[in-house]
């Protein structure tokens, strides 16, 4: 099997850069098949199942109509009061890191770049509500009979969770849970690993919850290098105060020309709302964030390209 780089373009159309997105971006040949001038096959990508929770789609609930709970079912803390049962370290050679929050005041731990590309992702969904990283599921027998013999539970009866998402569904007008099992790039499970796997997800069954695998560059470089880059935006700032203005922001930015680079519009848009390039692009971010604005993260979201936009709705799901 032979690999080949393709060419992308993001930005700027005209660029020639080779794709950095890995076999998502290439296209096989069989050396054993000839085939027509012009005509490849392309790498069909493996067929997942069940409730994926980057595939929740709109309508998403306004800002005021949905309070979290201060604990869910089983007493863990949502929100700011939440604590994660494992937190980064800070060794020179690590890859953990930590988040600040976005949508929430709180420091989330990543404790991998394949855990980071994720928990940034779920930090820009307009339709998810509150994610734990860490989050611990303990054995009740075990629970239990530490508590009769008032001695300390074993850790190895407690298993954690890379994250539990919280979203709300439209359709059941309820809050809902997702576990989420987070790995790097080229995971291959063995045994141990199935059976952990099996233990997650059954885990999830019993309380009803939703759960799934996601291996970590399934958020591209792209998307999280955009979303980076929004995140920087409006650091330190108060992102659902801003929810009314985002929203109102979004819908000049949609009717504005959308000639020339990301800077250009922003600063168009500013100009007509009367506010300053720097807060257009505070604004832009939490309209992101809330789901008024869609990037498209085939191109390089950056000052100087071209803004692309996914024309659609965060009240109803594009056709």
């Amino acid at each position: 099997m032979k690999l080949d780089s393709v060419y992308t373009s993001y930005g700027n159309r005209n660029s020639r850069l080779k794709s950095v997105l890995g076999t998502a971006a290439s296209e096989w040949h069989d050396p054993d098949f000839e085939y027509d001038e012009g005509v490849e096959p392309p790498v069909v990508a493996e067929k997942k199942f069940g409730f994926r929770i980057f595939d929740l789609k709109p309508p998403y609930p306004a800002l005021s109509s949905i309070t979290l709970p201060k604990r869910d079912a089983f007493g863990w803390p949502h929100g700011e009061a939440y604590t994660p049962l494992l937190k980064a370290r800070t060794p020179s050679m690590s890859t953990r890191a930590v988040m600040p929050g976005f949508k929430l005041e709180r420091l989330h731990q990543a404790l991998s770049t394949a855990e980071l590309r994720v928990l940034t992702k779920l930090a820009f969904h307009p339709g998810i509500l509150d994610f734990r990283e860490q989050y611990g599921i303990a054995d009740e027998k075990a629970f239990w009979r530490a508590e009769l013999n008032d001695t300390r539970m074993q850790r190895s009866k407690l298993m954690t969770i890379d994250v539990i998402v919280t979203y709300f569904c439209p359709r059941e007008l309820k809050l809902k849970y997702h576990g989420i099992s987070i790995k790097a790039r080229g995971y291959v499970p063995d045994e141990k690993e199935l059976r952990r796997e099996e233990r997650e997800r059954k885990a999830m069954e019993e309380r009803g919850w939703t759960w799934e695998l996601i291996v970590g560059d399934e958020v591209s470089m792209v998307e999280f290098g955009n979303l980076q880059l929004l995140f920087g935006f409006a650091a330190h700032h108060d992102i659902p105060s801003l929810y009314s203005v985002a929203e109102s922001f979004a819908k000049v930015v949609i009717r504005c020309s959308n000639r020339g680079s990301v800077d250009a519009v922003l600063l168009r848009v500013a100009r007509n709302t009367g506010i300053s390039l720097d807060d257009a692009y505070i604004r832009f971010s939490a309209a992101v964030a809330y789901g008024f604005l869609a990037l498209d993260h085939r191109y390089d979201f950056r000052p100087a390209n071209r803004l692309e936009l996914v024309r659609t709705s965060r009240r109803s799901a594009p056709a």
